[in-house]
């Protein structure tokens, strides 16, 4: 199949001239590939969007306190680590574990633009899937601990760990 050459309206080519010829480089045949790197980003931006919203929880409105969103997700984890400490967060140990994983990944992502790993999809896949457990166990963590500080006083409460 020969490629359209696109060509200027009214200019006249030269003998020996160029016309603007498109040429796919390379062609978007891997829908899933695409779909997979567009799994794991989004798993990124999730994550770091519940960091951001479990450190609003230890903000104090009195203080005016904001964390910038734009900050390398890194450093917003080594933030929350500070400030659940801080406030006596009472699942510190698996905090600081989710804080590690955190790391990693945030590391990991820069793995996408390795030929080796953004072309293999069962990775792709699996580190979307990695990430997602990873906001959950966060999303999970900040949840209890909503809870926790809103018990009412004697009531009983019952936590299930696993």
């Amino acid at each position: 199949m020969a490629t359209p050459s696109i060509d200027a309206p009214g200019r006249e080519l030269a003998d020996g001239g160029y016309g603007a010829t498109i040429i796919t480089v390379k062609a978007a045949r891997d829908h899933e590939r695409a779909e997979s790197i567009r799994d794991l980003v989004d798993a990124h931006r999730r994550l770091q969007g519940s960091v951001l919203r479990f450190l609003s929880l230890f903000d104090d409105a009195r203080t005016n306190a904001v964390v910038d969103a734009r900050e390398p997700l890194e450093v917003l984890v080594g933030m929350l680590e500070k400030k659940a400490r801080a406030a006596g967060f009472a699942r510190m140990r698996e905090l600081c574990a989710a804080a590690q994983e955190a790391r990693v990944a945030a590391r990991q992502r820069e793995w996408l633009f390795f030929d080796s790993f953004g072309t293999d999809v069962p990775a792709l896949r699996a580190a979307a899937s990695a990430l997602e457990r990873l906001d959950a166990t966060l999303v999970g963590l900040c949840v209890e601990h909503v809870l926790r500080a809103n018990a009412m006083p004697g009531a009983k409460t019952r936590i299930r760990r696993g």
